[in-house]
């Protein structure tokens, strides 16, 4: 539940693109298709690229890789504000997702478009960036494009002020469907349960293209990029552990997160805009134009400022990722799921040291933070004891190890306590 800041580092945002992770370089060309592309992106921090446990995305089977499977959203009959063209683009925003389409499919982030901010549709130009290699570099390019697009055109100051560069996505969408391999499933079994249509799974790839070490300068973290305030009232957050970076338990919030919404605005479009702007925000304007069509929402709202691009724009970069995920064999040929971690979730009869439990994963810490990223930066770095009752992950092959530890570290307490009475 991102408020998204588009720029350097968003995987569907705007200018910007989202999570740092691995990525391919599979060039397949996508067919023009008015389909749904990703979302906006807040401002991410880079997460770290483990080579032994995350592979570079690539368009063959590994051990690491398994054959990816086209969606199935069949079978939502009861789901909550279900229809066979619930998720179908809105009339009035096919130019809009067409752009974020092309962001997700056709341009890598070696690459943007110059384009208008108020109408997506119109891109002046395309921008090479390989040969750059400092962000100051990127964006002095940028501005020197922008400045002869303005000059050519005669712009003046307030159309010059709509130019806006856009950073391609299709490489980290790639990586962002190969990451999707491990948790994808799980969290479509969430959102059946919970009867909320499995197509909203695929906000994940705009909040964060399945990078669970995501956290935005705003606070939002974790592969749903939910803030805080957010998250408190559902007691997920403690001092040794943000359940916002479970990337399941954070599924689970956020299924109830998009129920409520819907309840709230009676449509998905307005419901998946208000996961990123606010429902109540989103309430307000709806009350206040008497219509609850996104794309007039769109159009007709004056205040670029309370309803600014990234909320103008998530629900089509919402469908852009659906679109291109969905047909992502037809957009990049070959394409493979990272096989589900080979994790066995284990509930602490006791509290631990981060150092004990990486025993458990032979010393390798980034992958004891792979399997556990909810734990937080007090327990990783700063020595906080794991709390008694957490629920941790460790390899399936040394779960028995893991218990024969805890059983004779609880007996020890245990024995510990009875002498001091």
């Amino acid at each position: 539940m991102s408020v998204s800041v588009l720029s350097i580092s968003l995987l569907t945002s705007f200018a910007a693109n989202s999570a740092e992770v691995a990525t391919t370089t599979n060039t397949a060309a996508a067919p023009a298709v008015v389909a749904a592309p990703a979302a906006p992106a807040p401002v991410l921090e880079a997460a770290p690229v483990v080579s032994t446990v995350v592979p570079q995305v690539a368009p063959v089977l590994t051990a690491e890789s398994r054959l990816w499977r086209q969606p199935n959203f069949k079978d939502q009959k009861n789901f909550l504000g279900y229809s066979e063209g619930a998720f179908a683009v809105p009339k009035g925003m096919e130019k809009q997702v067409q752009f974020w389409v092309d962001v997700y499919s056709k341009y890598s982030t070696t690459q943007g478009v110059i384009h208008d901010m108020d109408d997506v549709g119109i891109v002046y130009e395309v921008v090479d960036l390989k040969d750059f290699k400092t962000d100051r570099e990127k964006q002095k390019k940028i501005d020197a494009v922008k400045k002869e697009i303005a000059a050519k055109l005669k712009l003046n100051k307030e159309q010059e002020g709509r130019l806006r560069f856009q950073l391609g996505q299709k490489d980290r969408m790639q990586a962002a469907i190969f990451y999707s391999g491990r948790y994808i499933e799980d969290m479509e079994k969430i959102f059946r349960d919970a009867k909320v249509p499995t197509e909203l799974t695929r906000l994940a790839f705009v909040e964060s293209s399945f990078n669970i070490m995501a956290r935005s300068k705003v606070g939002a973290s974790g592969i749903w990029q939910i803030m805080p305030y957010t998250a408190r009232p559902y007691k997920m957050i403690s001092a040794s552990v943000d359940k916002r970076n479970h990337p399941l338990e954070a599924t689970k919030l956020a299924a109830k997160l998009l129920r409520q919404n819907y309840t709230m605005l009676e449509s998905w479009p307005l419901a998946v805009t208000g996961y990123n702007h606010g429902p109540t925000g989103v309430k307000k304007m709806s009350n206040e134009y008497k219509t609850k069509d996104l794309a007039h929402l769109i159009e007709n709202v004056d205040s670029r400022k309370s309803f600014g691009f990234a909320s103008r724009n998530f629900y089509a970069c919402f469908l852009a990722a659906l679109e291109v995920e969905k047909n992502a064999n037809v957009y990049f040929g070959s394409v493979v799921w990272s096989k589900p971690l080979e994790a066995q979730d284990l509930k602490l009869p006791v509290s631990v040291k981060y150092k004990d439990l990486v025993k458990w994963f032979d010393g390798d810490t980034d992958k004891a933070q792979m399997f556990n990223p909810h734990l937080t930066s007090l327990v990783t770095r700063r020595g906080y004891a794991i709390p008694a009752h957490t629920v941790i992950a460790v390899p399936k092959d040394k779960y028995n190890i893991a218990l024969i530890t805890l059983a004779h570290k609880d007996r020890s307490i245990a024995a510990d306590d009875k002498r001091t009475r």
